[in-house]
């Protein structure tokens, strides 16, 4: 049975090669980074205690912020095949209204049936 970090693997390691390697690059050098700085401004105003207690409180904003972001971006990704392909009729139609500004297309009268039996 595969695990669960297998399939969830699977799903994105056919594509978006670029933007997994991104994101790990930007989270294992930039998170150190931000909390360095971080902790250098607070060590001028002499209140690194404080930021050493409230390191678990900011890491669980962080966790719940990208789980956050990660659902939405799951539900956006579903919704955005809600409707099929147009027909080629409809995409005509569709072209149509775009080239006459949405105007409804005028057709022509009918012609009246020809009553005049006599020959």
């Amino acid at each position: 049975m595969p695990s669960i970090w297998d399939k969830l693997y699977d799903n994105v390691k056919d594509r978006r090669y670029g933007v997994l390697f991104l994101f790990t690059l930007l989270t294992f050098l930039g998170l150190p980074f931000l909390g360095a700085m971080i902790y250098a401004i607070l060590r001028e105003f002499g209140s690194e205690e404080y930021f050493v207690e409230a390191l678990p409180g900011i890491g669980f904003l962080g966790i719940a912020w990208a789980f956050l972001k990660f659902w939405q971006a799951r539900k956006r990704s579903r919704e955005k095949l809600r409707y099929g392909p147009l027909s080629r009729d409809e995409l005509r139609v569709a072209r149509s209204k775009l080239r006459n500004g949405m105007k409804p297309i005028i057709r022509a009268a009918p012609q009246p049936p020809d009553t005049d039996l006599k020959y």
